[in-house]
């Protein structure tokens, strides 16, 4: 959308992220990977990426870009990152949650407060310690994190209510978070790749879905959908994700400069989303779409012993609401 490459181009980046001489840096090129547009929001922070990293490194570091999931769907495409195909994938941090548990305190239902929660837990010491565990349990490498916007639920019918979820088809992630997350609020979740969403609600095999407003649109599900309910029930993340065998084998300095530059382009990223989301939802409006308040604190209520379902995350739940 060329809305977002004009706020971008508005000068968010900063001009010079690494200093110094870049004898050490490594010749090489990264091949990037990641599903969506090249003119929506996160094909254009993946061109960021690229772009910053080249000019940081005069070139020395080379960005090469699959965009629209040509080497495959997100699964697929960290499947890559192991065996050599993908060097990099902008991709949620809770796609990682197959690899170890800990990545799947990204999709934890109502953990984040609001934005300077957000910032203050992935740019702090949890998030840094998250980033470790995460490396630990899974072997991948992670640098920055983006709002990925606030995700609801898109439906064929209202429903605002618990009891209007009652039943109700909707498709999630293939991921425990999300399937237990919509088993706690009522509605009946079925585990599918996005691909097969729209199709699926074109011939009412599923009622919704759910995913931040800027999927919504990019989608089109305007076309095969009526309503949003508000639910905003994940806070997410975006992140860089990269081998952690390969990226240990760059220099010190590559990795300085990926990580410098990587932070900064995700956090400019928040700051674009943000602009742009009270935009997103007046375009869905203009589209047709209805949108529906939701009683947040009734659905938070019928997820009080949610924690139960995730054991392992108690004490990453703990941390992460203690951060100020």
């Amino acid at each position: 959308m060329n809305f977002y490459k004009t706020i971008i181009a508005a000068g968010m980046l900063s001009a010079t992220l690494v200093s110094g001489a870049h004898a050490e840096l490594d010749n090489v090129t990264l091949n990037m990977a990641h599903i969506y547009n090249p003119g929506d929001h996160w094909g254009v922070v993946a061109e960021n990426f690229k772009t910053e990293v080249e000019k940081q490194s005069d070139g020395k570091i080379k960005i090469a870009i699959s965009p629209s999931g040509t080497t495959g769907d997100w699964p697929q495409s960290i499947e890559g990152l192991r065996i050599g195909t993908n060097d990099i994938v902008l991709q949620s941090v809770g796609a990682l949650d197959r690899y170890g548990a800990v990545a799947g305190i990204e999709a934890y239902p109502y953990l984040i407060r609001d934005m300077d929660h957000f910032k203050a837990f992935y740019y702090g010491p949890v998030g840094d310690d998250l980033f470790q565990a995460v490396r630990d349990q899974s072997g991948f490498q992670l640098i920055g994190a983006a709002y990925r916007g606030a995700r609801h639920l898109s439906g064929s019918r209202e429903a605002g209510t618990l009891e209007e979820l009652k039943g109700l088809k909707l498709r999630v992630p293939p991921l425990d978070m999300y399937r237990k997350t919509w088993e706690y609020l009522g509605a009946s979740p079925v585990p599918m790749g996005f691909a097969e969403v729209f199709t699926s609600l074109q011939h009412g095999l599923i009622d919704g879905q759910e995913n931040p407003l800027e999927v919504i649109l990019n989608a089109s599900l305007y076309e095969v959908q009526d309503y949003v309910m508000e639910t905003a029930h994940v806070t997410g993340a975006m992140t860089l994700i990269f081998d952690g065998g390969r990226y240990d084998k760059l220099s010190a300095e590559s990795q300085a400069l990926l990580n410098e530059v990587g932070r900064q382009v995700m956090l400019d990223a928040t700051d674009v989303m943000l602009a742009t989301e009270a935009d997103l939802k007046t375009q869905l409006e203009e589209k047709g779409m209805t949108f529906v308040a939701v009683d947040k604190e009734a659905f938070q209520a019928s997820m009080a012993d949610f924690g139960t379902e995730f054991p392992d995350l108690a004490d990453w739940v703990a941390k992460v609401q203690a951060v100020q």
